[in-house]
């Protein structure tokens, strides 16, 4: 048995290299699948976070969201997860709710209904917000903008509800 393969293999040397090549294209196809599986499956692993905007009053725009894990960049682009919801379509009686998935752990939350398109909160000359915006647990905004300590929540193994008011 093994004569004939080396007979075979001198007679078409090429064919034992491609045997070879697809083995290894087999084992890397496999390894593809197997990591994508647990990807999935721990993505699978966060937490629902539903989020409920209420006091929606103007039906156009989009809501910006956006989580984040430190004082140092609450309210800042740099954000740990972050999702664009169009109002058109997912407003009831003034409420849009959506949701985002999240691994346990603190989280500060802030929405803002960006009515003109440029994804930024726009305020007058003096700094007041021109935009409908809120942040989690109604953290409010008293001459300055919501503490990111009074705007953390607790994500765990358990599903979470958010209710947040544009102001």
């Amino acid at each position: 048995m093994q004569c004939r393969a080396n007979e075979r293999a001198r007679k078409r040397p090429g064919r034992i290299y491609t045997s070879r090549m697809r083995s290894f294209s087999s084992t890397i196809l496999l390894l593809a699948i197997v990591s994508i599986a647990l990807a999935t499956v721990a993505e699978a692993a966060d937490t629902p976070v539903r989020v409920v905007v209420t006091n929606v009053v103007k039906q156009n725009g989009v809501l910006l969201a956006g989580v984040y894990t430190k004082p140092e960049t609450w309210l800042s682009g740099d954000t740990v997860a972050s999702k664009d919801v169009p109002v058109a379509g997912n407003i009831r009686d003034g409420t849009v709710t959506f949701d985002m998935f999240l691994p346990p752990g603190s989280y500060a939350l802030s929405v803002l209904q960006d009515l003109n398109g440029n994804r930024k909160l726009d305020t007058n000359f003096i700094g007041i917000p021109k935009e409908p915006s809120g942040s989690s647990n109604d953290a409010k905004a008293t001459f300055s903008a919501p503490k990111f300590n009074a705007a953390v929540f607790t994500v765990g193994g358990q599903p979470v509800e958010l209710r947040i008011r544009l102001n």
